[in-house]
């Protein structure tokens, strides 16, 4: 973090941050199904409003995915099958039938993504906030019958509230459009305890390039440098936020936790 006189401290040390997920018991053991088809696969799961889709990169170092999209049930989604780069003439990675226990693996385990999507988000938004309030360890309150907890120690920079500062951890929103200035956004960032306005991030942009981006504090403890600092912390928050997200997927799958976020001492 940043001290209010604008002196910028060392960037916050990469840590581990033991976080606790409830999984039902009916996520998968062990990708027993499908049992040497993968070598350190890459499983990302994406969830909006109006659809969904489950991305597999088998193997470490193979240019093939397999991608399952769906916009209601996950049980009759589009799957299909590419290797990169097409035509390239190099044989296909799988066979039909290996193709088949793949495609219906994924679809068992979206199933359960999809069923459980709201329980992976509020996962990950309860790592983010108890790593923001300086916590190494984030535990579910409750474990609901037919769940148990699986634990995974996660690298982050996110850094717990600045000692510097007399405003304990704060936060940034998400950007929004203004409406008088449809090319500009801005995002507040505010004391957590308080919901105290302590300044604004406004950016100007003209198409996908940035123009400039201006800071303005609202209180007079409050310096450019501190909401600069804060703004450092928001990014590597959304971090923390989607490689939580991803190692849930994960062992929910029956998967190890990815190899590019785990922690190791």
């Amino acid at each position: 973090m940043t001290t209010v006189s604008g002196r910028r401290a060392p960037v916050p040390l990469f840590r581990g941050l033991t976080v606790g997920l409830v999984l039902p018991d009916r996520a998968f053991g062990a990708a027993v199904d499908i049992d040497g088809l993968l070598v350190e696969p890459d499983l990302h799961f994406q969830a909006t409003a109006r659809s969904s889709r489950l991305l597999l990169m088998p193997r470490l170092g193979a240019f093939s995915r397999l991608l399952l999209e769906w916009e209601n049930l996950p049980e009759i989604g589009t799957f299909t099958a590419r290797t990169f780069p097409p035509g390239a003439g190099a044989a296909a990675p799988f066979d039909d039938d290996e193709l088949h226990r793949l495609e219906t693996w994924m679809r068992d385990v979206a199933v359960l993504l999809h069923q459980h999507r709201d329980r992976i988000r509020a996962s990950a938004e309860r790592a983010v906030r108890d790593a923001s309030a300086g916590l190494d360890t984030s535990l579910p309150d409750e474990v609901p019958e037919h769940s148990h907890v699986v634990s995974a120690v996660i690298g982050t920079r996110v850094a717990g509230p600045s000692a510097s500062t007399p405003f304990g951890v704060v936060d940034v929103s998400e950007p929004r459009i203004l409406p008088s200035r449809p090319s500009t956004d801005e995002m507040l960032v505010t004391e957590r305890s308080t919901g105290r306005l302590l300044g604004r991030r406004i950016t100007e942009r003209a198409g996908d390039e940035i123009v400039s981006v201006d800071l303005h504090p609202e209180l007079p403890a409050v310096d450019e440098a501190l909401l600069s600092s804060a703004y450092e912390q928001h990014i590597v928050r959304e971090v923390l936020f989607d490689d939580v997200w991803q190692t849930f997927v994960h062992l929910l799958a029956g998967l190890e936790a990815p190899a590019s976020v785990t922690y190791l001492v």
